[in-house]
């Protein structure tokens, strides 16, 4: 090989390597800053909220109250709405970006090639699912009743599937923590990842309740919180393959 082959070839891979520690970063500061909405969308419900009711009103574990997918009746409760649905939406952008972490393996081979933008398609398709709730959530909370939005609450079986569908193809594309962060957005996803909040893991927490169990929304937000560190992890390791190549080119 020529040295302007090996030049070229040292110069691509920074590049690709670049691309994909900056995607992992934008796509975890994404994540961790709709983790942070959601928390404060859950306090305003679960501290604020709770702490002004009395034992005659009715209880802050009524469904009325659920503001991660308002549907009549409902009733908003401070800007909770708000917060949850641009929490979701930044959500959403973070799935967008997460391709770019995988981009480094584009140029390796035809074949990774084409799972690259295989992966594209799909993380378009759960940013799509993700995003029509956080519109919905986003919309109600600002005129004070249910968007028609709530209509189309199956997309959530697309995000879910979608992440799924990531979670294998970028770990079979040896892309781990991408891979694990995927799997962590599934506990994000309507139904699955609401039922496995409500009804298992907030009981363990706040208590068992015939409604909404306390703190289901705070649970949620763990979903993108632990994503956020994956992709973190995902631009450590992508750091770190970028200094071993380069001292061995």
């Amino acid at each position: 090989m020529s040295a302007i082959e090996v030049t070229d070839h040292r110069t691509r891979t920074v590049r690709f390597r670049w691309v994909s520690i900056t995607g992992s970063l934008i796509a975890a500061a994404l994540f961790l800053g709709s983790a942070v909405l959601q928390v404060m969308a859950s306090l305003q419900r679960w501290v604020v909220f709770r702490g002004s009711r009395t034992d005659d009103e009715l209880s802050v574990e009524d469904h009325v109250f659920d503001y991660s997918l308002p549907w009549p009746p409902w009733e908003p409760i401070g800007t909770a709405a708000e917060l949850f649905g641009v929490g979701t939406l930044l959500l959403a952008l973070g799935v967008l970006v997460m391709p770019l972490s995988v981009s480094v393996v584009a140029r390796t081979a035809a074949r990774r090639g084409v799972a690259v933008g295989v992966g594209i398609v799909l993380a378009i398709l759960v940013a799509g699912s993700f995003g029509i709730f956080g519109v919905h959530a986003l919309i109600s909370g600002l005129a004070g009743a249910p968007s028609p939005l709530r209509h189309f609450w199956a997309l959530g079986w697309v995000g879910l599937i979608g992440l799924i569908g990531l979670s294998v193809l970028w770990g079979r594309m040896s892309r781990a923590a991408p891979a694990i962060a995927c799997v962590f957005l599934i506990g994000s996803t309507w139904p699955l990842g609401w039922i496995g909040a409500n009804y298992v893991i907030a009981p363990i927490i706040g208590g068992s309740s015939h409604d909404t169990a306390p703190w289901s929304e705070t649970v949620f937000a763990a979903s993108p919180a632990a994503a956020g560190v994956a992709m973190i992890v995902a631009a450590w390791m992508a750091a770190r393959r970028m200094a071993t190549e380069t001292f061995s080119l």
